[in-house]
């Protein structure tokens, strides 16, 4: 009767780690999924619902790049585009590129409109010939069913997404109304769920959906970067590459749904369409994790020998796995990103730990795109310090000084770093940020107090300051892992990991 292909989070114009080979990934990885819709499943129309783009601001040749995709699509293939956090960033702007590509006659770009009436969504139908800048819905007509399929659109919301979702189902039973009974309805929204992802601020609630469900048959959701379903009308794709390690790992499944709509009889002898639901893994760049514990080396030369052993002895498992059909390009491995993270407790100085050249050894010995590394280890002196430190430093009248025990902590680190000879004034400056952060100030804030103290204590050294501050709502404190994020510049939010191990979009 009729078949949907659904596909979400495709982050055109990500330029992962700084790499513009992954920028090229998300297109040829997004552009493969297209043709596989068009050519294997025979989509009549795709669903794409939010993050088309990484971010609004697009240079002009990823643009251009897009607008060829969109171009090899045929025109009886309509692609149904709904606008997701990134697609808008922070500030929304009364023209987006989606708005562009609508115009265009590339995509059909579907949001409700919110803000006409606080209790109903105004839903208006697309008109090819005055496009707009958008449509409320599209219908698409099947010849062995009374009424359309129809779809509609929901732009993204954050924190307020359940009260759109209810303005959003007033406004479908008021379009039905108006334009006719559709024989099957789709909703194209941009959230999570929250029984997926439980940490995140601002999920939906199954009881959220209570008077959508009545109203819709399909909800194909965009927002994580994981194959989830739920219901059996609630489906979520997962992005089709990975944008962090943690998304990396293979439980995250990632690809597109192609939904094969049959005609049949309703209970009561009218019209009824039923799906067939089929979830199918995009070809996408390999991620591969490599740990290594510190605790048995007592120096940097022996930790080196030990490591490279180590890293040997994995090579042969990680070249079966990226040989993986999902893995490939033209038949051949892809170079993978490898995820190597360092665990234990370090028995040397933090100082003489060189991080950075034993990635650049692993990137040649491997044949990596990329190495991102993760520090979880501790040092032996912090240890000890935890272990011998006074308690008449840390309490006063019975009650712990946490205050005094984060500064002995920080400036023990700091002794432990490049900046030994400015332990005391590293270790007020980490106190600092470490008390923004927990009086909720903003990020942009703390990074400007860490870059100015760090210019005046040490002028001589000029790069950026990085945070690594988490940005990832899906924490995972349970496991230690970094999230994901539909937030989600993979360098950013494994370096969060770095940092604490609990970390977009």
């Amino acid at each position: 009767m009729l078949t949907l292909t659904h596909i979400a989070d495709t982050h055109l114009g990500h330029r992962q780690y700084g790499l513009k080979q992954r920028e090229d990934d998300m297109v040829s990885t997004t552009r493969a999924a297209f043709q596989e819709m068009i050519e294997e499943r025979g989509t009549d129309a795709i669903l794409l619902p939010g993050d088309l783009f990484h971010s609004r601001d697009l240079r002009p040749k990823i643009l251009h790049q897009i607008e060829q995709e969109l171009e090899r699509i045929p025109d009886e293939v309509p692609v149904l585009v709904s606008r997701g956090n990134h697609d808008e960033n922070l500030t929304p702007r009364d023209v987006t590129w989606l708005n562009y590509l609508h115009q265009r006659g590339h995509i059909v770009f579907l949001q409700a409109n919110l803000n006409a009436d606080p209790e109903t969504a105004w839903l208006n139908p697309h008109d090819p010939d005055e496009p707009g800048q958008s449509a409320g819905f599209y219908d698409i007509d099947v010849a062995d069913v009374d009424g359309p399929i129809r779809v509609f659109g929901l732009q993204w919301r954050g924190a307020k997404t359940d009260q759109a979702l209810q303005q959003v189902a007033k406004g479908i039973k008021e379009t039905n109304e108006m334009h006719g009974e559709p024989a099957w309805t789709v909703l194209l929204a941009h959230f999570g769920m929250e029984d997926e992802v439980p940490t995140l601020g601002g999920t939906v609630t199954h009881g959220e959906l209570r008077d959508v469900k009545d109203v819709v048959d399909y909800l194909a959701l965009g927002h994580i970067h994981k194959r989830y379903e739920s219901g059996e009308w609630i489906y979520n794709p997962g992005s089709p590459e990975a944008h962090n390690t943690r998304e990396g790992r293979a439980e995250w499944e990632h690809g597109y749904y192609s939904v094969t709509l049959n005609a049949g009889e309703s209970e009561a002898g009218g019209d009824a369409v039923g799906c067939d639901v089929a979830h199918h893994p995009t070809k996408r760049r390999p991620y591969y994790r490599i740990e290594f514990d510190v605790t048995a080396h007592e120096s940097p030369g022996d930790l080196e020998t030990a490591f490279q052993e180590h890293v040997r002895d994995e090579q042969a498992a990680m070249t079966e796995y990226c040989s993986q059909d999902a893995f490939t390009a033209q038949g051949e491995p892809r170079d993978p990103i490898i995820d190597l993270r360092f665990t234990g407790t370090l028995q040397f100085s933090r100082g003489d730990f060189r991080t950075d050249e034993l990635a650049e050894w692993v990137e040649d010995a491997c044949d990596a795109l990329y190495v991102q590394v993760n520090t979880g280890i501790r040092t032996a002196n912090v240890q000890q310090l935890l272990s011998e430190i006074d308690e008449d430093e840390v309490f006063k009248d019975g009650q712990l000084n946490t205050a005094a025990l984060e500064n002995r902590v920080f400036e023990t680190i700091a002794k432990e770093s490049i900046y030994d000879d400015h332990a005391a004034d590293v270790a007020d400056v980490l106190g600092n940020a470490h008390q923004m952060a927990q009086a909720g100030e903003a990020v942009e804030d703390i990074r400007d107090s860490v870059s100015s103290a760090r210019q005046e204590l040490f002028p001589e050294l000029t790069d950026d300051v990085v945070l690594d501050i988490e940005e990832d709502p899906f924490a995972d404190a349970d496991t230690g892992e970094e999230a994901s994020d539909d937030t989600t510049d993979g360098d950013e939010a494994d370096r969060e990991a770095e940092a604490g191990e609990v970390v977009e979009q």
